[in-house]
């Protein structure tokens, strides 16, 4: 597993990495061949520590406080301890993971570094579905920025709030939705856009009609 914050509990000690150990001359020596998120995975703490048996565990939701003294004496000071790694290495899906349910801190951290690395429709538009507004207008501001796909809006019309359905909606008339699109939101969608996908659908078929 590769989850943010990852450790390995083994005779009754905490073994986990730090940006110290990590960008060390050691570290880098011990830790060659890992690329990506393996540096904040168990696969990399026990390589590091060469490491065998014991319990690989992990938090996710590592702000609820759940983790063992150690780290979160280094939690204290997260930048210091974390930073490097937190930059260098987290993925898109778990910075969307922490937007989406951590708390305003996180979320803040987690969409300034999100952005910074690109992120893909997918992580934008599940933000737009499930975090609360503030974080759904950045996200919706650098969706329209990277040209969504009808695809997107679509599943935007289908799953998020109205106020945001209304803007994908908007949006996907502009881009001229191909009939299928419309067919999609009939079938799938709450009635209020079914109505509006109908309704321009019909309007395509009796122009072509005349």
């Amino acid at each position: 597993m590769c989850e943010f914050i990852s450790w390995v509990e083994k005779d009754e000690k905490v073994f986990f990495l730090t940006d110290k150990e990590v960008f060390s001359s050691y570290g880098k020596e011990k830790l060659k061949g890992c690329k990506d998120n393996d540096f904040i995975g168990h696969g990399a703490i026990r390589k590091y520590y060469d490491l065998k048996g014991g319990a690989d565990r992990e938090n996710p939701r590592f702000w609820d406080g759940k983790l063992p003294k150690e780290i979160k004496k280094c939690m204290k000071d997260f930048d210091k301890n974390f930073g490097r790694l937190w930059k260098n290495y987290m993925q898109n899906d778990d910075l969307t993971y922490i937007i989406i349910y951590a708390p305003d801190e996180w979320r803040e951290k987690a969409s300034k570094q999100l952005l910074k690395q690109k992120p893909d429709n997918d992580n934008l538009r599940y933000i737009i579905e499930s975090a609360p507004d503030e974080w759904r207008k950045k996200a919706w501001k650098q969706l329209l920025k990277q040209n969504p796909e009808n695809d997107d809006l679509i599943l935007i019309i289908e799953y998020a709030p109205d106020e945001w359905r209304k803007k994908a909606w908007k949006q996907l008339l502009k881009q001229n939705p191909e009939n299928g699109d419309l067919t999609y939101i009939i079938e799938y969608a709450p009635d209020e856009w079914r109505k509006k996908a109908r309704t321009e659908l019909n309007k395509r078929i009796s122009t072509k009609m005349y």
